[in-house]
């Protein structure tokens, strides 16, 4: 702002001045010469900066501005990279919610009706890979799930009842085969194969 300041002044100065000069010349051949000479004069002021400008050493000039070096440019391209994977990353989270989350509400009313079960969480566990998530990259999909209390009560206590043991007749793993037919059902609904649904027991309750 300064210089600005200077080179204005400096211009109003020397066209008073030129004003002065021209009043005290004599009308005669030599003031043709003289307003010549004051013209390219201030033309000289005028591009003054310009001329200062030309006169720098470019050198000086290019050593105001710091280049960065290679080592800065890696830095800045690693953090790029990693605010690219963080992004990635929050965006693959975000859609295996969502893809839980409907695939949790395609079933659940069907569950509870049928077997009285409750679905609580579904887990997908997809492949390694920056790419779109497809079904064929499904490695598994967990699914927890907890028997419906009709009652509404999880803390009341249940009567205590008679226990008789028959040792005739053998033991079946009931639960078992009930989460393996409810497994088929969660397969065939979400259009999987039966090994990649795995039903698990809230609690790990039989």
């Amino acid at each position: 702002m300064q210089i600005l300041t200077t080179w204005v002044s400096n211009i109003i100065l020397f066209v008073l001045l030129a004003i002065i000069i021209d009043l005290l010349m004599p009308n005669s051949s030599l003031q043709r010469y003289t307003k010549m000479v004051i013209g390219l004069l201030l033309i000289v002021i005028i591009l003054n900066p310009v001329l200062k400008i030309f006169n720098t050493n470019i050198e000086d000039i290019l050593k105001t501005f710091q280049l960065p070096t290679i080592e800065e440019k890696v830095e800045v391209e690693n953090l790029i990279e990693n605010k690219k994977k963080e992004i990635q990353a929050s965006q693959r989270a975000y859609i295996l919610e969502q893809m839980a989350v409907q695939m949790k509400t395609m079933v659940e009313g069907e569950l509870m009706k049928v077997y009285g079960l409750k679905v609580e969480a579904v887990h997908l566990q997809f492949s390694e890979g920056e790419g779109p998530l497809s079904q064929e990259d499904l490695k598994s999909v967990e699914v927890i799930v907890k028997k419906n209390n009709s009652n509404g009560d999880n803390d009341s206590v249940p009567a205590i009842k008679d226990i008789t043991i028959d040792t005739t007749t053998p033991i079946i793993k009931k639960e078992q085969n009930n989460l393996s037919t409810v497994e088929q059902f969660l397969a065939e609904n979400w259009q999987l194969e039966p090994l990649k649904v795995d039903v698990v027991m809230e609690g790990g309750e039989m």
